[in-house]
Order: structure tokens, then sequence, then C-alpha cells
């Protein structure tokens, strides 16, 4: 029997310090006046998430990044300080449940995409867990998210990935 969507998600939580997996379930919705224009990182050479998860999608432009190992959370988000300072723009409101997982981490892509050079990474996170109103959210940032910005996030959310945007030159 093939595992369910959520063993997956637990499973890339826990197979991997290089995947960022995303959480709010403080949903700690910054002011979005508050980017401090510190210096921020533009790019990763990591590998491209294609094919992180099964059954993923195209996501060739972006590596992803999870909390370490050994911490083995489902639910996290990143530090409130550090989003403060590199917010861009969400969260961006998706249908998807964690059932239709990775679809919400390749459309959310386009939304950075989109955003054109300030968008470094993206971050996102189920919430409302099966519930009639579960969705996923997606958050833009203008610096690449480091495992270090980790944070636990509530109980009724799910991490579905944080993704770093690849060096144009990155070949992995």
């Amino acid at each position: 029997m093939a595992p369910s969507i959520l063993q997956t998600l637990i499973l890339l939580l826990s197979a991997s310090a290089t995947f960022l997996t995303t959480g709010a379930g403080a949903n700690p919705l910054p002011n979005s006046s508050s980017n401090s224009g510190t210096k921020a990182k533009s790019c990763v050479n990591g590998p491209p998430a294609t094919g992180s998860s099964p059954g993923s999608l195209p996501i060739a432009d972006y590596s992803l990044v999870a909390p370490a190992a050994n911490l083995n959370w489902t639910s996290y988000t990143v530090k409130k300080s550090w989003w403060d300072d590199h917010f861009l723009s969400g969260p961006h409101y998706m249908p998807y449940t964690h059932h239709t997982d990775p679809y919400g981490a390749f459309k959310c892509q386009y939304t950075c995409n989109a955003a054109g050079d300030k968008c470094k990474s993206y971050f996102l996170w189920y919430t409302d867990i099966n519930n009639a109103n579960e969705h996923i959210n997606c958050v833009l940032f203008d610096d690449i998210i480091d495992p270090a910005i980790f944070v636990p996030g509530g109980n009724s959310t799910i991490g579905a990935g944080g993704y770093d945007r690849r060096c144009q030159s990155s070949t992995a």
C-alpha cells in the first residue's frame, strides 16, 4: 500500500537536513512594510526540488530546505524577526489540501517567479487540517531561507516546504 501524503511529508522532514518545510501555526503575519533592507542572498547552488518527493511536480529553479532531520518537526515556521526583515508578500491563499501535495509548492513557484528578481524564496504551510477550510498558504521572501531560522509551528498546521531560488549556473 502506498504511503499517504502525510506520511510522505513526515518522511521528507526526517530524511534530510537539506529540505525546508513550513508550518506557520502561530501564523506570524508580519507588517508588510517592515522589510529592513538587510543585504539578502540571491540564490543557492542546491539540487532542484523536482523529484524531492514521490510524485513531485517540476520545481527545477528552486531547492527544497528543511529543519535539521533530528528535529523531526511536522509543523514549523520561520523566526518572526527573519520573516519581518525579508517578507515580500503573502500569505497567498491556495485551495489545495495536504492530500494534493505537492501541487501547492508547484503553483507557488509561479507566484515567486511573478515577483521577479525580488523573490529569492518561498515558504508554504497547510492550515485548518482535515476540515472543509483546509488550504495552503504561500509567502514570498527577498532572501534565501537558512534552516537555522526555523522554529516549531502550531498543532493545526502541516509544513509543506520552503524553497530557495537556485543560481542559474546550478547543475545539480
